[in-house]
């Protein structure tokens, strides 16, 4: 056993002799080292933790980010090739870093001559853990390595101090324990099935009644404007579970390279309370460099939602394109309307809005990732 007591600026967060817990194990501080990769100028803290019966242990800091390390020895390398990934834990671990150490700062006991190691480092990570291999000419040893919050090791060593502020992502800093990408992905694959399930009851007890079917005549004169407003007959719009219903008004008119709309009014009998709606349809057709086209359709829908149970009285003033000609014109319009409809639009909002959760939520992943392999030498985005 070697002590070790440097004079310098380096203060220990954790000092000689600190007891704390971690992963239920009593540990004593009994070394802090500062270490430097050769050849850069990368400095991080380690910190020797020491209990009788499990033996030693290490905690490192670098940028504010903690690893937790135990020495292992039921793994066995299956590969020659230091490139490789390992397996161990059912997990794959791929290489992230390879270099020497240059001990700057030491105080406490430590079980090996520190000033003489030359070992050579090599990591492999599998967030939220590390495989770290250490060789040396006589040795090498194996150690795995778990990503700690600051909170757990400031409360484990009943910490008052101020923690080192974290900067970028840690080695293996896991993107999110709480909402990874495959549970997010389960979670909002269990909601929308719940909303399928939600949207076919719904479907279910909608009435989906006609409530007006009615056609309309209009002069044959297109120049006749305004044209003449309709009044209707009316109508009953009864509740429904949600209290108000949804109304499908349905317009069609034979249109052709020319377009009619219709402005229509619902009042209610006994409040006098209006709901408007105008509705539309056009058609156009033709050829283009001897290609025939077409757009617009004679028929088309609307939804008057949340309309209140009661009698109305249906007003219609139709709108139509002036100057047509013989075909062109349209002479007649017709209106549907049904009662408490089901709601498409909603349901397919609340799909894509949960399907965008886990895209987004993968997409921060891979920036997250990115942001850590920008560390490493042998980052898999290097090539993108």
């Amino acid at each position: 056993m070697v002590k070790f007591q440097n004079k310098g600026k380096h203060e220990p967060l954790l000092p000689i002799g600190q007891k704390g817990k971690l992963k239920d194990i009593p540990y004593t501080v009994v070394g802090f080292l500062v270490n430097k990769e050769k050849n850069f100028k990368y400095y991080w803290r380690e910190y020797m933790l020491f209990n009788a019966v499990h033996g030693y242990a290490f905690l490192s800091e670098y940028d504010g980010h903690w690893n937790y390390f135990t020495l292992i020895s039921d793994f066995a390398r299956s590969t020659s090739s230091i490139n490789d990934p390992c397996h161990y834990m059912g997990r794959e671990f791929r290489l992230f870093h390879k270099y020497g150490t240059e001990v700057v700062f030491a105080q406490g006991e430590f079980f090996w001559k520190i000033y003489e190691d030359k070992s050579r480092q090599i990591e492999y990570i599998s967030p939220p853990y590390m495989l770290a291999r250490s060789i040396s000419a006589e040795e090498q040893t194996w150690m795995l390595g778990e990503y700690l919050e600051p909170e757990e090791i400031q409360q484990a060593f009943a910490l008052e101090a101020e923690m080192p502020q974290q900067y970028d992502v840690g080695s293996i800093e896991p993107f999110s324990q709480d909402f990874s990408i495959k549970k997010v992905g389960k979670m909002a694959g269990i909601a929308a099935a719940i909303v399928c399930v939600l949207q076919v009851l719904f479907f279910s007890f909608h009435q989906n009644k006609v409530l007006l079917e009615e056609q309309y005549s209009l002069p044959s004169d297109s120049y006749i404007q305004p044209l003449p407003p309709v009044s209707s007959s009316v109508v009953e719009v009864t509740s429904t579970l949600g209290g108000g219903s949804s109304l499908e008004m349905e317009l069609y008119a034979p249109v052709n390279n020319s377009w009619l709309s219709a402005g229509v009014s619902l009042m209610n009998t006994q409040t006098g309370k209006e709901y408007y709606i105008e509705i539309g349809v056009e058609y156009y057709s033709g050829t283009s460099e001897g290609e025939n086209w077409s757009e617009g359709s004679p028929r088309t829908s609307e939804i008057l939602s949340a309309i209140p149970a009661g009698k109305y009285q249906v007003l219609i003033q139709p709108f139509r394109e002036s100057g047509t000609y013989g075909s062109n014109t349209p002479t007649w319009f017709s209106l549907t309307i049904r009662n408490d409809v089901p709601i498409w639009s909603n349901f397919l909002v609340c799909l894509l809005f949960l399907g965008a959760i886990p895209l987004v939520q993968g997409i921060r992943a891979y920036s997250f990732e990115r942001s850590r392999w920008m560390s490493s030498d042998y980052s898999p985005y290097a090539q993108e």
